[in-house]
């Protein structure tokens, strides 16, 4: 079921200390793999849609699938848009029925990306929605990793009126990582309120553990979940050349990494 009021619960996972995985999807393999192990695990759920994904799939079906699976759920989901580029495309994202949207402000000067923020902020809170804003940047397709300085994100969660701020604090896009923990810990009693990692695959284990403790009710997981599902689809090609097989091989390793993850950062059992 998509969660209807989709701010308060945010409150409630940050009230609770507890982490949902926000898994990048592009298809219907993925988000049926990533549903059938949130209800498996009893774990509220993340579909996030990275740009390349919307490019991939294009925006309505993208949108109008998630949410028909979503509804037929009987675990809480979010529709989430992960790393979105400006106004309009939160707009459009809104009107398919996203439940947050995120806008990637990062290469902005602060008060930039707080005007930005804010007035994306304003429409999304007008229906219902909620907004993730970051500051600080994860490496990857973003360039370089720039960490989050703690009175920049204390000022764009005040006056950027976000529900929850993306921080950089030691995880990379796609590569392995350690958190710095005392950074977070600053930022956190600065902000008081969600926090949000991206890079989450490669996150060490206790250091996610650490940073729940700390606030972050959100952790991204797009390369883990890529990376199972492409060693799926070559273990069915090389036993089969039934396609159903190959995908419903890909699928299997993507659902065992999406359990894994409801595991790793205390979803599981929260629905």
């Amino acid at each position: 079921m998509l969660v209807p009021q989709p701010r308060e619960f945010i409150c409630r996972v940050w009230a609770e200390r507890f982490a949902i995985p926000a898994f990048d999807v592009c298809n219907l393999e993925l988000l049926k793999a990533v549903l059938e192990a949130a209800e498996a695990e009893r774990a509220p759920v993340i579909l996030a849609t990275y740009t390349g994904d919307i490019d991939h799939a294009g925006l309505r079906p993208l949108a109008h699938l998630a949410k028909l699976l979503a509804g037929e759920a009987s675990v809480p989901v979010m529709l989430h848009l992960d790393h979105g580029t400006g106004f309009d495309l939160a707009v459009q994202c809104l009107r398919e029925g996203y439940s947050s949207v995120m806008f990637d402000g990062s290469h902005l000067p602060l008060e930039e990306n707080i005007r930005e923020t804010k007035a994306i902020a304003n429409v999304a809170h007008a229906v219902g929605a909620a907004v993730e804003g970051e500051v600080g940047s994860f490496g990857g397709q973003q360039g370089a990793v720039v960490y989050t300085e703690p009175e920049e994100a204390a000022a764009l969660f005040d006056r950027g009126e976000v529900d929850m701020l993306a921080v950089s604090v030691g995880s990379v896009h796609g590569q392995r990582s350690r958190l710095d923990l005392d950074r977070l810990k600053t930022i956190a009693d600065l902000v008081r309120g969600p926090l949000v990692l991206h890079g989450g695959s490669g996150i060490d284990p206790e250091d996610v553990r650490r940073a729940t403790a700390l606030g972050v009710i959100k952790l991204n997981i797009g390369h883990g979940l890529f990376t199972a599902w492409l060693a799926g689809l070559r273990e069915g090609l090389a036993a089969s050349s039934d396609h159903y097989a190959v995908l419903g091989r890909g699928m299997t390793r993507a659902r065992e990494e999406a359990r894994r993850r409801f595991i790793e950062t205390g979803a599981a059992g929260r629905a």
